[in-house]
């Protein structure tokens, strides 16, 4: 609604600009006589007069400068929305495709471990193991469950999340973005400078007003005597105001105070800016270097559960080991997935910092 109120009081700006009187025009009359009741002849004066607000140099050019960079206000602030929007949009979209990371995970591990329970039934069947080891791989398998279930419930949460910002039940078939290599502007010190603009080019239309508005007042007059012919003439004056320094400075007072204000907001928004930018660069770099060290992790204990699951086939080692080694293989599969996760959602919060709109 703020850019929309602010358009419109742009289009008004302009419009006010472009009239050909500085303020609406006003009709005088003025009657005068000596005739009195019960008594004849005297003199009878009647006046009509249109005053005419006129323009000082200078003052409708401010006013185009004050509808411009009131124009430019409301621009910056409806991109300042769409932003903030945008922002939102990301880390709403980013919570759902990890609550779904962390529901495939935890679906693959209870696969994992039921596998892993049918193994050691089988086992048990052919009297290589006690009946003991399918009670903990029974009870391995339901602690996956239990993980699951807080999975979907999480999912679940996060779906309503973003169906209730979007409307939308379904997410977007492209969600990764690259890198930014360019800034497009910090909305929130865009807009700042904006209304600073806004401020000073307000200062700058009452200061072309001047002492006041000049005014012309153009009228007619009609004198009636007893005994004489009536007489009609035409004049002008001319009203130019002076002076008033004391009036001019109460009128810009409070405007001064909005500049001052909106240049605290500029400053305000542009250490923002700047801590924005250093916390993203920074969370990217970390994120980039925890996903290759999890990756690396993944890998090696992809290899060792491969080596586990063949020695407890043979006899070669305990379930309890086996078991360990299934934990640390999941935990580092899931840590390598939320590290991806972690990395592109990085990526986003970087473009956004850099005011990219996805």
């Amino acid at each position: 609604m703020l850019p929309q109120a602010r358009l419109n009081e742009s289009r008004v700006l302009a419009e006010r600009a472009d009239s050909l009187l500085s303020a609406p025009p006003a009709v005088q009359m003025r009657y005068q006589t000596d005739r009195l009741p019960g008594r004849g002849g005297g003199l009878r004066e009647l006046e009509a007069g249109l005053e005419l607000p006129l323009w000082r140099g200078g003052q409708r050019d401010a006013l185009r400068r004050e509808a411009d960079a009131s124009r430019q206000q409301s621009d910056e602030e409806q991109r300042g929305y769409r932003w903030r929007v945008a922002g939102e949009l990301r880390e709403n979209l980013w919570r759902v495709l990890q609550a779904d990371t962390e529901v495939a995970l935890a679906d693959a591990d209870v696969d994992l471990y039921r596998a892993l329970e049918d193994d050691v039934a089988r086992r048990v069947r052919a009297g290589d193991a006690a009946p003991a080891e399918r009670l903990s791989a029974e009870a391995a398998r339901r602690e996956r469950d239990v993980v699951l279930y807080e999975a979907r419930v999480e999912l679940a949460h996060s779906l309503f999340g973003w169906t209730a910002l979007t409307g939308l039940k379904a997410l977007p078939g492209e969600v990764r973005e690259q890198v930014a290599t360019q800034s497009a502007g910090y909305p929130p010190v865009l807009s700042a400078q904006a209304a600073v603009e806004r401020a000073r080019r307000s200062i700058g239309s009452v200061q072309a007003q001047g002492s006041g508005v000049p005014r012309l007042l153009v009228g007619v007059r009609s004198e009636a005597a007893t005994d004489m012919p009536t007489t009609d003439s035409v004049g002008a004056t001319l009203s130019i105001p002076f002076g008033g320094e004391t009036h001019r400075a109460a009128a810009l007072s409070p405007l001064q105070l909005e500049l001052a204000r909106a240049e605290d907001d500029l400053a305000f928004a542009q250490r923002a800016a700047t801590l924005a930018l250093h916390e993203a660069e920074h969370e990217l770099h970390a994120r980039e270097q925890a996903l290759t060290l999890a990756m690396e992790q993944k890998e090696v204990a992809g290899r060792e559960v491969d080596l586990a699951r063949r020695a407890y086939r043979i006899g070669e080692t305990s379930l309890a080991e086996r078991l360990l080694v299934e934990a640390r293989a999941a935990n580092a599969r899931r840590a390598a997935a939320l590290a991806d996760i972690a990395w592109a959602r990085a990526v986003a919060r970087y473009n956004q910092s850099l005011g990219i709109l996805p």
